[in-house]
């Protein structure tokens, strides 16, 4: 342009050079032209930002629609894959169990006193029989003394009246001795009173004479009488002997009772284990004095660990199928622990009579032999009860099933043209990584188990036994494509 102006010529005068304004300059814009093309310009620039002002809005207010990767779009999607197959699944009811111990026994002492000896050491496992506590025997002792004091009076009683008695039967004996002289003294004076009688009607004696014999008959008789009354009282004498026999026997068999009591309360200063079990804390000291029976302050717990019981509650619904597949068998059960692969097993020995109504559960108790103290009594455990065993029952690994909107599905992989398809199933039983499968698929079929995130309807496959590898370098494909 300068160029231009510099070939413009120099007869034009310098005021008319210099004012362009209206000059026409070979190849440049005409001023009313410039003037419009700053004005289409800048119509164009406002309707440009405009136009990107909208997609902007737009983009911000419209939600974003998704759609596959460009990776997946790119390639068929890595999955890993499993058959269908069969196997027997248990039918089992779970519930959470807590462990307790199969005895518990309180130990509290049955005889006052001071303690003088503790014979065993906190948590130690103990005996039935062994030697736990000892106590102050002295107070026993001096109790069977003084019983033992009193049986020996009694014994002196009762030989006392004993000889009371032989006193008394001697006496007897004697009464009954003149008795029979006095009878023959007196069968002879009537002999001789009926003899006189005759021979007085005979007139050979005097009257005198019979007289005096009738006397002597009669006199005869009435010592009879005395003897026979002196038998009596003595008689009478020997059931007062032999009642104080009685009585003083009865004294003794009492007092002997008391002396078996106090031994047998001595005996309760020495405290044996009742059970074999495991011992808790020691709640008292040796010097402490202790009272008996006293049941609030046990002097130490015993819990029986061998065997050991499992307590658990399944709902009332299920009892039916206990009572179907118990039929006087004893069930298994299995116990787990949280955040641990251990399995203890068991029997089930117990079901509650009662339902409780608060829960709508009933109890259930297993057993436990424990030889290995894995339960230790107040845990909690997993408890699972086995029924039955369903046989050759159709299975899946438990991560090919899906939840969707619709229900549980599967992928299933067309191993001819490597696409899926979403077929819904109906599931069972669950049983250590399997589900079974009631409706759906069959024996054979083969299912997704991994890479089902990525997959829809018809989605085109690729099976690998490495899906992580095969994701890894999926998702560098991905990088590049973007």
């Amino acid at each position: 342009m300068l160029d231009k102006l510099d070939n413009l010529p120099q007869d034009i005068p310098k005021d008319t050079r210099n004012d362009t304004s209206d000059a026409i300059i070979p190849g440049a814009i005409p001023k009313k032209n410039r003037k419009l093309g700053r004005t289409l310009f800048t119509l164009f620039t406002l309707i440009v930002i405009g136009g990107i002002g909208i997609g902007v809005t737009h983009n911000i207010t419209k939600p974003k629609q998704e759609k596959p990767s460009r990776g997946a779009r790119l390639r068929n999607v890595p999955v890993l894959v499993a058959q269908v197959t069969t196997k027997n699944i248990p039918v089992q009811l779970q519930a959470i169990g807590n462990v307790q111990a199969y005895n518990t026994v309180s130990v509290t002492p049955q005889a006052g006193g001071q303690i003088t000896g503790i014979f065993f050491k906190k948590g130690q496992d103990v005996k039935k029989g062994q030697l736990l506590f000892t106590l102050d025997p002295r107070t026993q002792e001096a109790a069977i003394d003084q019983v033992k004091g009193t049986i020996q009076k009694d014994l002196a009683q009762i030989q006392q009246a004993r000889a009371t008695y032989q006193k008394d039967l001697t006496q007897v004996q004697q009464a009954k001795a003149n008795l029979a002289k006095d009878q023959a003294q007196s069968a002879f004076a009537q002999a001789q009173a009926n003899r006189y009688n005759s021979l007085l009607k005979e007139g050979a004696v005097t009257q005198a004479d019979t007289q005096q014999y009738q006397a002597n008959a009669k006199a005869a008789s009435a010592g009879l009488n005395a003897d026979k009354q002196a038998i009596a009282n003595a008689q009478s004498q020997l059931g007062v002997d032999q009642a104080a026999i009685q009585n003083a026997q009865s004294v003794l068999t009492s007092d002997q009772a008391a002396l078996k009591a106090a031994t047998v309360q001595a005996t309760y200063t020495k405290i044996y284990s009742p059970i074999d079990g495991r011992v808790g804390d020691i709640l008292v000291t040796q010097g402490n004095v202790v009272t008996a029976n006293n049941n609030t302050t046990p002097l130490v717990k015993i819990n029986q660990i061998h065997p050991i019981q499992v307590s658990f509650s399944i709902p009332e619904k299920d009892l039916s199928l206990i009572q179907k597949y118990a039929n006087g068998s004893k069930l298994p059960v299995n116990v787990t622990f949280p955040n641990s692969k251990r399995t203890v097993s068991g029997l089930l020995n117990f079901v509650n009579n009662t339902v409780d109504s608060t829960t709508g559960t009933i109890q259930l108790i297993g057993t436990f032999d424990n030889a290995e103290e894995n339960l230790f009594p107040g845990q909690y455990v997993n408890a699972t009860l086995t029924l039955t065993t369903k046989q050759n029952a159709t299975v899946v690994p438990s991560q090919a099933v899906q939840i969707g909107p619709n229900g549980r599905f599967v992928f299933v992989v067309d191993t001819d043209t490597n696409k899926v398809k979403n077929v819904p199933v109906t599931t069972g039983d669950s049983y250590n990584g399997f589900d079974e499968i009631t409706q759906g698929v069959k024996v054979g079929d083969t299912v997704v188990t991994d890479g089902q995130s990525n997959l829809v309807d018809g989605s085109k496959v690729q099976i690998k036994t490495d899906l992580k590898g095969e994701q890894k370098q999926q998702g560098d494909i991905l990088n590049e494509s973007f």
